[in-house]
């Protein structure tokens, strides 16, 4: 299916690994022009390189999008070099230090969670969302999590900042005053990711399982992560939600919080 999505200029915060690799590299495929943004040039120089050499026109832009100065640099750099933004990808986010308990997560976790995910998504828009509107044309997909709206008992300021983002996303929606400029969320749930891997494969020792993937995947989402799909999920299924999204097909499609968890939240 194309989804008309050729010569659209993305910028895909927080795309040098991960999830954010996948969101690029669909855009990509479906011949958007992607910006890769983050902070450690070596990275974002390599999934640069990759893209490229798949037939991609990608390019870098470096910031640490939780400081206003840094945030204006790369929006001025890309309006420079673009002159606009068609599809504004807000993936940035504080990873956390793994699990902390409600009550020993700090203030200052809690400042820099907020500061790297609703507060960096708002600098963006302020900057990029503008020219959407005045073009009559645009989409902003900001990257939740399953967590907003089931968290843990652990990271409570990463799981609150990913909840904001829902809010942000619906205000920013019907705030909208060109019909061609949609906002929405996409919420994965558990993905396959270095840092997944490595925790399904240290619990499959604990528990005696065969060191396996694809064995440790199966009892993972039939015991300790119950799953009706029967399988963690891939950057790709992310990368495909947010591919559509960004398209014109999903013109019709604003406010939403569109859910990528396999089942993991069951709800109406």
């Amino acid at each position: 299916m194309d989804l008309a999505l050729g010569g659209k200029r993305a910028l895909i915060t927080g795309s040098t690994s991960g999830i954010g690799i996948g969101i690029a590299k669909r855009l990509a495929d479906e011949g958007a022009v992607v910006v890769i943004h983050g902070r450690n040039p070596a990275r974002g120089e390599k999934v640069v390189e990759d893209l490229v050499q798949g037939g991609a026109t990608a390019s870098l832009v470096l910031g640490d999008l939780s400081r206003d100065d840094e945030a204006a640099h790369v929006c001025d750099e890309v309006l420079g070099a673009l002159g606009g933004i068609d599809i504004l990808v807000n993936n940035a986010a504080h990873t956390g230090d793994g699990h902390v308990d409600w009550f020993d997560d700090t203030i200052a976790r809690w400042e820099e969670a907020y500061q790297s995910k609703p507060m960096a998504a708002v600098r963006m828009i302020k900057r990029l969302v503008p020219g959407m509107i005045e073009r009559g044309w645009g989409r902003v997909i900001n990257i939740g999590s399953a967590a907003a709206v089931q968290p843990t008992a652990g990271q409570p300021s990463q799981y609150a900042s990913y909840a904001a983002m829902l809010n942000l996303t619906a205000g920013l929606a019907r705030s909208m005053t060109v019909g061609g400029v949609t906002v929405n969320t996409v919420s994965p749930g558990v993905i396959m990711t270095p840092a997944v891997e490595a925790w399904g494969t240290d619990l499959g020792r604990q528990q005696g399982w065969p060191e396996d993937w694809a064995e440790i995947e199966k009892r993972l989402v039939t015991t300790f992560l119950p799953l009706p799909v029967q399988r963690i999920g891939r950057v790709e299924d992310i990368g495909a939600a947010v591919a559509f999204l960004a398209s014109p097909l999903a013109g019709y499609i604003t406010g939403i919080n569109m859910r990528i968890d396999g089942g993991q939240i069951q709800s109406v």
